[in-house]
């Protein structure tokens, strides 16, 4: 019998406690007609014994003959699949025992809803976070504020995969959920489930973390480059000025103008066509561009100006550190 879904948890050095915790609580689910895929991205240490000392049938473990990264070894798990649904997993994080079943329950009873993710609590801190529910609601939070989906707690139909070739690109390293949903935004109907269904791992050794840098950077080319298109705005120029600052490279008050010019459009587009929706930047990424820009008189008048301020608020503090370098 086919399965009718198929579990994709790739594994880098993942310690041992904590990985039979996620193992555990996919295999204890109440839905049980899944296939578990485990794809070992040539850990350390394999991590074979552990998985063979479960002696569950519906677990298929690959070994990768080498490192291939967040986007490589998923799309090994998506060309082993069989399942009518494809659930992602994280090697460190704890499913809900009824996640699956609640997930395929809904997708059977909502046709038109291809890629379906849920609310989650980042835990130790137990902090619950609630996301859009609907397509319309989520496609705009993703285009103007943040990704709207939670991607260890996604189910996707396999045959939107197939359909699109879906498939993740090396290009948005560290953040390759975000650069699919925004490539198909406009081929796929979005949603999310109110209840809490996964418990997301945060603390220092997330990957998201480790490369905070590249993440920022990277999920704001991917922001403009959809702001742009939505509008009909040349965004190419704005997302040159953020790889200069993702590239190390010198950047410049006129740099910083450059981009400026293209959120003011974006904004002002937006509370034109959409007044009631929120616009935001990526905290962490203008910061960085801040810090790293030459401070020369113009800077720091571009610094200080009311224009910035509806971009970014930053306390004095932060703005005589950006100019002295600290």
């Amino acid at each position: 019998m086919e399965p009718l879904v198929s579990v994709i948890m790739p594994v880098y050095n993942t310690p041992e406690p904590i990985l039979r915790e996620a193992i555990e609580s996919i295999l204890n689910q109440t839905l049980k007609n899944f296939e578990f895929i485990i794809i070992d991205d040539c850990s350390k240490k394999s991590i074979q014994p552990i998985v063979d000392s479960y002696c569950d049938n519906r677990v298929i473990f690959l070994r990768n003959k080498e490192n291939l990264g967040v986007t490589g070894a998923p799309n090994v798990g998506l060309d082993n699949s069989r399942g009518v649904y494809i659930a992602r997993m994280d090697s460190d994080d704890i499913a809900h025992p009824d996640r699956l079943k609640m997930q395929v329950d809904f997708l059977e009873n909502n046709q038109n809803i291809d890629i379906l993710g849920t609310a989650f609590e980042k835990f130790p801190k137990k902090k619950i976070v609630r996301l859009p529910l609907d397509d319309k609601a989520i496609k705009l939070a993703m285009i103007f504020n943040y990704n709207a989906i939670c991607h260890p707690s996604v189910m996707i139909r396999k045959s939107t995969i197939d359909k699109l070739k879906i498939r993740y690109e090396k290009k948005h390293e560290v953040c390759e959920d975000y650069g699919v949903w925004l490539k198909y935004i406009n081929d796929v109907k979005f949603a999310n489930l109110n209840d809490v269904l996964l418990k997301y791992r945060w603390n220092g050794n997330n990957i998201s973390k480790r490369k905070t840098k590249l993440q920022s950077a990277n999920t704001q080319i991917l922001m403009f480059k959809a702001q742009g298109e939505y509008f009909g705005v040349d965004y190419k120029p704005a997302i040159e000025v953020v790889a200069k600052c993702r590239d190390d490279k010198i950047v410049i008050s006129s740099d910083l103008i450059v981009m400026n010019d293209f959120i003011k459009e974006i904004k002002n587009k937006l509370k034109s066509a959409m007044p009631e929706c929120q616009y935001s930047v990526n905290r962490n990424f203008y910061k960085t561009f801040l810090k790293k820009c030459v401070s020369d008189i113009s800077f720091i008048q571009i610094l200080f100006s009311k224009e910035l301020n509806d971009i970014i608020k930053l306390s004095l503090f932060e703005k005589l550190g950006m100019i002295i370098g600290i």
